[in-house]
Parts: structure tokens; sequence; C-alpha cells
């Protein structure tokens, strides 16, 4: 892989609602995050994701940890553009 490769990461999740409730809790918590389409090479579990930067992956995972918010995994995935 290229050395100046740009990551994203998808925390992916079992249903919608759960994806909603850790929105809200990152977005209380001052973690950056948006709502996106949920890439098919990462899950087919749920059409919507969290999508974070590396840089706030850390504190994303603090909160999933500390709020109880059932997650299918965080998927990795090298941007294309």
């Amino acid at each position: 892989m290229e050395a100046n490769a740009v990551f994203d990461y998808y925390i992916l999740f079992p249903n919608h609602h759960e994806g909603l409730h850790l929105h809200k809790e990152l977005k209380k918590a001052g973690v950056k995050c948006r709502i996106a389409p949920t890439p098919r090479e990462a899950s087919s579990f749920c059409g919507i994701s969290l999508l974070v930067t590396e840089e706030n992956l850390d504190s994303a995972k603090k909160v999933i940890d500390s709020c109880g918010v059932k997650i299918e995994g965080i998927a990795r995935i090298r941007r294309k553009y």
C-alpha cells in the first residue's frame, strides 16, 4: 500500500437505531462523525454507519465503551478519492 494512503473508519451497527443512538452520543461528547451509507465491502448488516477519521477514532471508541451502544465492528477502508 501507498505510504500516504488515507483511510476512513466506518462504525458498523446491527440496526439503524444503534447507529442513531451512537451518533447522538458522539455529538454530545464533541466527537466529529457523520452518518454515511455502509460500504458493501464493510458489511451487509445495516445500511447506515458512522464515518470517523483516524484522529477521532480513539475518542469514538471511548464513547462506545461508556454508553453501551451495540456495534458490529469498525471497518478501515482506504479512501478512493
